[in-house]
């Protein structure tokens, strides 16, 4: 809570909106310090029992930090459109004696899941016993779907250009890079070219962006460029020519979308998962209709796509299908491989020429926008954002050197870990608050948070008036 000193000086902008600011971070702190703790510690003798105390928190730990992830777009917003709110955040720092701004203590929730599954890790490497094992692993798989959610978060922060709102699209489930190929009856054109994609899958949505970057000081971004809501797509799941590929497509296949990942592992694991979405679907549309289909209507059949002899440079020919026998019951109504859903009804699937496949409006896009040929590589920089709030300055440019205000334990592979007073060099501005960096003294390169980092210059200047008021208050 502020002091009454300090609530005075609240900026009108922020006034009631601390809920926004922090999120539930005081919920995150009620939880760790009263009841987590205090399991950790009865259980410390036992590992077992340690790996126990994660598996029995999973729903907490997962709806809060759930909870505070999603907020996090909220609270960089609030932060980046309030002038006001960075100096008076400036001067609840300094008063406070705090060495890193608000931005840097933000993610402090985030940066303890990533130690969570690390210590885990390291009892798992350790372990002998096979029951004390098993135990270890869930208490991983746990931390590791929290870990994942965390990421997602962040990267769905850097999504610029969507015209809907993102948090009606429901649960993040999967985000990943892609190749695509694109065929409409509309434009024949799209089919010539391939597209690199970084697609987001929500539970009522696929959202398809490009990966780009703003001029100025060069922010990657994810830019969007189409969406497909999944009350209206249907789904092939092999595709012959490529086992990376699947396909995704509406209302009689006037658009369909080709998608290769970059493994069969990736593939198989996206598949699945809208594979869950349109029978989840399915369930929710249980009642007359489904009961109306079962009487009117075949099975839903598993089709498989192959390519016929029309490529066009190199790319994916255009796709016809058959039948294969392949069912899935699901309470009576078999699903199976391809599963086409309109919005409240379900339809037959049987022949591909059969413009009825999906009693589906359309798609409600605002972007008809394709991209010619694009760079075939994906880079894995981090475009995500935990905002800092200081401005860029002139120094803010490649090359110059910071140091870092305290520890930071990267996140991921493409994140580079620092110890306090550790000197980097500047290498790339990325999104809002996040630098790609190399640690002079190890020579190691990744992406930093800004907010950890301040000029040499800057900070050898703070020290040294630092050292003139301690001598004027000796004397």
């Amino acid at each position: 809570m502020l002091s009454e000193e300090m609530s005075s000086l609240v900026p009108p902008g922020l006034q009631g909106k601390s809920d926004i600011l922090f999120g539930n971070l005081h919920e995150l702190y009620t939880f760790h310090n009263d009841i987590f703790l205090k399991d950790l510690e009865n259980c410390i003798s036992t590992t077992e029992l340690v790996a126990l105390c994660f598996v029995q928190r999973r729903d907490t730990f997962f709806r809060l930090y759930s909870y505070y992830c999603q907020n996090i777009p909220r609270s960089e917003r609030l932060r980046e459109t309030l002038v006001d709110t960075h100096l008076f955040l400036q001067e609840c720092q300094k008063k406070l004696g705090h060495k890193l701004p608000l931005a840097a203590y933000l993610l402090k929730p985030v940066q303890r899941i990533t130690k969570y599954q690390l210590l885990l890790k390291d009892l798992l490497k350790f372990s002998d016993t096979g029951t004390c094992s098993r135990e270890l692993q869930k208490a991983l798989d746990c931390m590791l779907v929290v870990l994942k959610c965390v990421n997602d978060s962040m990267h769905q922060i850097a999504i610029t250009g969507f015209p809907a709102d993102l948090s009606q699209q429901g649960e993040l489930l999967m985000q990943d890079s892609f190749q695509v190929w694109t065929e409409s009856k509309k434009d024949l054109r799209l089919r010539l070219k391939t597209q690199n994609r970084h697609i987001f899958l929500y539970q009522k949505a696929m959202l398809f962006c490009k990966q780009g970057s703003k001029t100025g000081h060069n922010k990657s971004t994810y830019q969007f460029k189409h969406w497909l809501q999944m009350s209206q797509i249907g789904l092939t799941e092999s595709v012959r020519g490529d086992s990376r590929r699947f396909e995704v497509w509406l209302q009689g296949r006037q658009e369909v979308h080709t998608i290769q990942a970059g493994t069969i592992e990736i593939k198989n694991k996206w598949v699945a998962e809208i594979k869950k979405v349109l029978l989840n679907q399915l369930e929710e549309l249980k009642g007359e209709k489904i009961k109306q289909y079962g009487l009117n209507h075949k099975p839903l059949r598993h089709m498989t796509s192959w390519d016929v002899p029309q490529a066009v440079h190199g790319t994916p020919n255009r796709i016809v299908s058959c039948d294969q026998q392949a069912q899935l019951q699901s309470n009576g109504l078999a699903a199976a491989g391809m599963v086409g859903l309109a919005q409240d009804v379900v339809t037959r699937i049987s022949n591909l020429n059969d413009d009825s496949l999906l009693n589906a409006t359309g798609i409600s896009s605002s972007s008809s926008e394709h991209d010619n040929q694009e760079s075939n590589a994906w880079s894995s920089d981090y475009s995500n954002s935990e905002d800092e709030f200081t401005t860029v300055e002139d120094s803010v440019v490649p090359g110059h050197k910071f140091v870092s205000l305290a520890d930071y334990c990267a996140m991921g592979n493409s994140e580079v870990s620092m110890k306090e007073a550790e000197v980097v060099e500047l290498l790339k501005v990325g999104c809002a608050g996040w630098w790609f960096v190399k640690v002079i003294s190890t020579g190691l390169e990744g992406w930093a948070p800004a907010a950890y980092l301040e000029a040499v210059s800057r900070k050898n200047s703070r020290l040294r008036n630092a050292r003139s008021q301690d001598r004027l208050n000796e004397h």
